[in-house]
């Protein structure tokens, strides 16, 4: 295809605006994370709180994070199609329908992650001034535990996204104050296509090392299709050997 086609200019930036709708969907759904996290601190769940991480509010964050992107993309395009460069994604539309939406989401973030590390020191204080039987202690030691590791995964998610948003949203403030200089453009190129991709990289990767279901599901995929091989294996020498009998 001619790159420099309207056609093809069109197919590039609507990529862009839904790559950047896809973005800061991800961030929605860590932001839920945490506040199903928040959540669990109580003794008695916050139907609100439930509501809002429902998976029904996952579908509809989605859609209007995608409808933004849509949106943004007919507001930019609403006079014909701009060069498909990397500069281009640091407008002053994008600045407010996606940096600094995004910027809140990510403050949001730590806040809530924030409550949740006080909530459990201090409901950990509690129970340690109060006393349980043996078997209490040892629930109440398994499930810290299992708290301490949750909330290393979602530290270390919340920590990649955070080095993932921030320098973009940074250098898109810069780019608008009208400091532009030789080297934006180089940088806007390694931010868009390095960082914003680094959180849906390596994501999966802390899946795997920190959530022991995960590794068991996946344990137990692999198990039982050579399991099923296996058996489909044996099954045919028993074949082969009734024939021959």
């Amino acid at each position: 295809m001619n790159s420099q086609g309207v056609s093809s200019q069109y197919q590039c930036l609507i990529i862009q605006h839904l790559v950047g709708g896809t973005i800061m969907s991800s961030l929605i759904q860590i932001l839920l994370i945490c506040i199903e996290r928040l959540n669990t601190t109580f003794s008695t769940k916050k139907e609100i709180l439930v509501i809002v991480c429902s998976n029904k509010g996952v579908l509809l964050y989605f859609i209007l994070s995608h409808c933004i992107a849509l949106l943004r993309f007919g507001m930019a395009t609403i006079d014909g199609p701009v060069p498909c460069d990397p500069k281009n994604t640091t407008t002053t539309l994008l600045l407010f329908s996606h940096d600094i939406p995004c910027l809140f989401i990510v403050v949001a973030i730590i806040s809530c992650y924030s409550v949740v590390v006080y909530r459990m020191i201090r409901s950990r204080s509690f129970v340690h001034g109060s006393r349980m039987t043996e078997s209490q202690v040892a629930k109440k030691k398994t499930k810290d535990i299992r708290t301490r590791r949750n909330a290393v995964t979602l530290g270390l998610i919340i920590f990649v996204s955070l080095v993932t948003v921030l320098p973009r949203s940074m250098l898109v403030f810069y780019y608008n104050m009208g400091k532009k200089s030789a080297i934006t453009a180089t940088l806007t190129l390694i931010f868009n296509n390095f960082l914003l991709l680094l959180n849906s990289v390596v994501n999966p990767v802390i899946y795997v090392l920190r959530i022991k279901k995960y590794r068991q599901y996946l344990r137990c995929k692999c198990l039982k299709n050579n399991s099923v091989l296996d058996l489909t294996n044996s099954t045919a020498v028993q074949v082969r050997d009734v024939e021959r009998f």
